[in-house]
């Protein structure tokens, strides 16, 4: 799976590279000051956190979007011991297909999960399925991830419901506020497991450069679901800095 999405990937860069009339790319680089997964801290101390993506191809909007990419995250502190630091933990391929609807955004993927610093080369697929609505400058989210295979996610089934409002402050500065929450289902245990109350700040330096900045809280919904401890419930304050370009 992980070499299919790959060439996926590889492939989508290209033809953005190559000049495909309706093509976007978009590549980040943030600091944050932890790594928290749903809840989960997987790293309470620095991490770099890079990503790629190619969204569009060249292909005619009326058949729908199609978007490819790959995420990083790099541990610069160790966890207390928990971490190799100076490597990466974790690198993301992902694909997805929405679909030309206007009423409502409706989008199916699937994510792989690998895991470089483990000497088995762990990995875990993960399909999903997302609904959008925007009403009166709300994005109003609601999204389904069931995981295929894989030690940590395989059988897992997470429900995540979201909603952001995004704002201009002038031409060059932009914020929103945002919330979600989960629910998941697995072998041992099912409920709500966490919740974020985020805030986001975005400054234009170009047509294509942007610094962005956020704050999120993270909230233990159940402590008997996302349960206290390293790998478990460890952060509740979330900071992140980083820069962006499109073209």
């Amino acid at each position: 799976m992980r070499k299919l999405i790959t060439k996926v990937v590889a492939a989508g860069a290209f033809l953005t590279i190559a000049g495909t009339a309706a093509a976007e790319t978009s590549i980040t680089a943030d600091f944050a000051s932890a790594y928290v997964f749903r809840g989960y801290t997987l790293n309470d101390e620095t991490v770099f956190q890079p990503g790629i993506e190619a969204s569009g191809l060249g292909l005619p909007e009326e058949i729908g979007t199609f978007t490819v990419g790959a995420w990083g995250n790099f541990d610069i502190g160790d966890y207390g011991g928990e971490v190799n630091s100076g490597q990466f933990s974790e690198v993301d391929w992902y694909a997805s297909y929405a679909l030309p609807i206007e009423v409502v955004a409706i989008s199916i993927g699937i994510t792989d999960y690998t895991y470089p610093a483990l000497a088995d080369t762990q990995e875990d697929v993960e399909i999903n399925l997302g609904i959008g609505y925007d009403i009166a400058g709300f994005a109003l989210t609601a999204t389904a991830y069931r995981g295929v295979s894989g030690s940590l996610l395989g059988g897992l089934t997470t429900l995540e419901f979201g909603v952001e409002y995004g704002f201009e402050l002038n031409e060059a500065l932009s914020a929103s506020v945002s919330a979600d929450v989960r629910y998941m289902d697995g072998d041992d245990t099912s409920g709500w497991n966490d919740g974020t109350i985020g805030a986001g700040i975005s400054y234009a330096l170009s047509d294509a450069w942007a610094i962005n900045a956020s704050v999120t809280y993270i909230a233990q919904l159940d402590d008997d679901v996302l349960v206290d401890g390293p790998f478990a419930y460890d952060v509740d304050f979330l900071g992140t800095i980083g820069i962006g370009t499109t073209f």
